[in-house]
């Protein structure tokens, strides 16, 4: 049988087929059963009458994707293209509903639903918005369902100035375009469509807002590790975790990763495990004494929202107050905020300050880049932030002002 299907633990029925010993050709059917309504052995539901959440019966759902990759296998002997790309082909032309079949052509938001189920049931990180974005799109065509065709550059024009009378910021609308793209992208692929329009509106759309990035200086990074917050263990770990941030130049995934059988000779080394690249630092004296504290190896980490709320609290306890103005559109018109240092601090700014003073000290861009695991210097230089104080204090020390 080319064909076979299996519940998964999520509880979502895939199809399968081999295409050697090792290697399977894996696709959902997007239909969600229990256990006891899927029998194995017979390649069935237990109910021929059961349907799935949107009144399809599932033996019809199962025959057109039998049929679809039946009739796939049979082009790709003789064309010998890509399986899953005319398999999706093949899927796309034949709808059934109670029995019915019918040659249609896939549209954008039918096809964009499709992948906003497929990311969920693949654990996709970005799913959530990409599922924000169908929801803008589908309130905004309202009950018109448009070819891939019709998406023009006046519907990204359009579309993009309905996005910002919603009052949103130009990283949130950019963040929706660019959803767009790639399923039209994906789409693309799958020969779906010939529509390249999306392509060349990437010229056109809004423009990203340059933010303020800010980076701790020493004296700021002693304030926090000097901090008493013993009666508040969260904090505690938090606030040691981030300091060892700062001093080591590693990604919010590496912190934790940091222990006594990584450093020899007062060296800590380190493949990133975003990046695989080696990371090499001398070990500060505070990382050698907050690990000295766990015992050489680092407690469980909170995730990247608690810490980055955490961050905030422990910077505004030490005092990290200098006031920025922040710059921003929302709902097409401009704004400046006054925020205090503490607020901007995340987990990113624990690395962006390691690299910063890096070079503040004199250390050579391509020897912090060895610290900081980045491929080249250009992406290093999006790192080195700089205060005013820090500026004229580099100026004070040149002959022009002596």
């Amino acid at each position: 049988m080319s064909a076979n299907f299996r519940l998964e633990k999520n509880n979502y029925l895939y199809m399968y087929h081999w295409i050697n010993s090792d290697t399977p050709f894996k696709v959902s059917t997007k239909v969600k059963l229990n256990p006891a309504q899927w029998d194995k052995a017979k390649q069935m539901p237990t109910d021929i009458n059961l349907k799935d959440s949107e009144g399809v019966k599932v033996v019809d759902t199962v025959a057109k994707y039998r049929s679809a990759l039946t009739d796939a296998l049979t082009e790709c002997k003789v064309t010998h293209k890509d399986l899953k790309t005319i398999f999706y082909i093949k899927l796309s032309g034949q709808i059934i509903r109670g029995g019915a079949s019918a040659s249609v052509s896939v549209r954008f938001l039918e096809f964009f639903e499709r992948m906003v189920l497929q990311f969920k049931e693949d654990s996709k990180s970005d799913r959530g918005a990409y599922r924000d974005t169908y929801h803008k799109l589908d309130k905004y065509f309202g009950r018109t369902r448009p070819t891939f065709n019709a998406l023009d550059e006046q519907f990204f024009l359009d579309f993009q100035r309905h996005l910002i009378k919603l009052d949103l910021k130009p990283a949130t609308i950019i963040r929706h375009l660019k959803n767009i793209n790639n399923i039209l992208g994906i789409a693309y692929t799958q020969h779906l469509h010939t529509n390249l329009v999306y392509r060349e509106f990437k010229k056109n759309r809004i423009k990203l807002e340059k933010p303020i990035n800010i980076a701790l200086t020493m004296p700021e990074i002693t304030a926090i590790y000097n901090l008493d917050l013993s009666k508040l263990p969260k904090l505690e770990d938090t606030r040691n975790y981030f300091v060892i941030g700062c001093l080591t130049a590693l990604r919010f995934a590496d912190w934790s990763r940091v222990s006594t059988d990584l450093i020899k000779d007062g060296v800590l080394t380190m493949r990133s495990l975003k990046t695989d690249e080696t990371q090499i630092i001398l070990v500060h004296k505070y990382v050698t004494a907050i690990l000295n504290k766990y015992n050489g190896t680092l407690p469980e980490p909170l995730d990247n929202q608690k810490t980055n709320r955490y961050i905030r609290l422990i910077c505004k306890e030490a005092k990290i107050d200098t006031v920025y103005e922040k710059k921003y559109t929302k709902g097409g018109k401009r704004h400046i905020d006054k925020l205090e240092k503490w607020q901007m601090c995340s987990t990113h700014t624990a690395r962006r300050s390691a690299c910063s003073n890096l070079v503040d000290q004199g250390i050579n861009p391509y020897d912090v880049k060895k610290v900081s695991g980045h491929k080249n210097v250009k992406s290093l230089e999006d790192y080195v932030k700089r205060d005013d104080s820090q500026l004229i204090e580099a100026l004070k020390k040149i002959d022009m002002f002596n």
